[in-house]
């Protein structure tokens, strides 16, 4: 199971970009190393690479409720995480005008160069399999992981079955029996994926207290699960391979009917149907 860190992000105001980050982004973490007032800096960028800000790391930028809110420090961030040829990606939580909040998955990087051709790479520690003993347990394991890809095709199979997919219009997507399918994603910033006992409805809110925009909730009794996808979640639904219609073309929509989930990965998406 990785591990996801919360952290905070200020100097907004001192890096203008020409594309605004929104709730739901995914920016881009690199270490900046040669920054001259700070040697575990970390420098956040969206997605066309124009610097955004820097992760707070000072008392007079991350304060004690941002810590018992879970937020940590560039320095405690790189001590949890490798940085060295990584860039990691951070989901954004919450967007204000002088900061930014985000979480971190460590499981979510990529090399920023290239690693070298393994070809090159000298192991030290080198393993004997001679023994027919070592290549017998090889082989059981071999088997072992051809058993679990069979099983992976068939959860695909299955979900393939599940969704009929429409037109690109937003059109309904439906199972067999004619209800009509929905996704919600965002799991994790939500409690309502533990909660999931009680009855589940569909709401539309503010994004937070006080907030002037709303978004279209999944919601089990008073705990949100997660949010009907914007259109910037288009591609991650394609690529998971679940229904996708933007959120809020459905917002004013009567949803009539039992709500059911189908599919649920936890701390990422489900599948509704209604």
């Amino acid at each position: 199971m990785n591990f996801v860190y919360q952290a905070k992000v200020v100097g907004l105001n001192f890096h203008k970009v020409q594309n605004a980050v929104e709730q739901g982004d995914y920016v881009i973490l690199v270490a900046d190393t040669e920054n001259p007032v700070d040697s575990d800096a970390i420098a956040v960028y969206n997605g066309e690479r124009e610097l955004v800000g820097y992760i707070a790391n000072s008392d007079k930028t991350l304060s004690p409720n941002n810590r018992r809110n879970g937020n940590i420090s560039a320095t405690e961030l790189k001590g949890n995480l490798n940085f060295s040829n990584r860039e990691y990606y951070g989901e954004i939580i919450r967007v204000y005008k002088s900061c930014i909040y985000l979480e971190v998955n460590e499981g979510k990087w990529s090399y920023i160069q290239p690693v070298e051709d393994v070809s090159t790479v000298t192991f030290s520690n080198t393993v004997d399999i001679d023994e027919p003993s070592e290549i017998e347990a090889l082989k059981s394991e071999v088997e072992s992981l051809k058993g679990a890809v069979a099983d992976l095709q068939e959860q695909i199979d299955s979900l393939k079955t599940l969704v009929t997919v429409g037109s690109e219009d937003n059109s309904s997507l439906s199972t067999s029996d004619g209800r009509v399918l929905y996704s919600v994603v965002g799991l994790s910033h939500f409690d309502g994926q533990d909660h999931l006992g009680y009855e589940l409805s569909i709401e539309e809110e503010p994004i937070f207290e006080g907030a002037k925009g709303t978004a279209l909730y999944l919601k089990s009794g008073a705990h949100r699960v997660g949010v009907f996808p914007s259109y910037k979640k288009k591609e991650y639904c394609e690529e998971h391979g679940i229904p996708y219609v933007e959120g809020n073309s459905l917002k004013g929509k009567v949803f009539n009917g039992h709500v059911m989930i189908e599919k649920i990965e936890y701390n990422e998406y489900c599948v509704i149907s209604i």
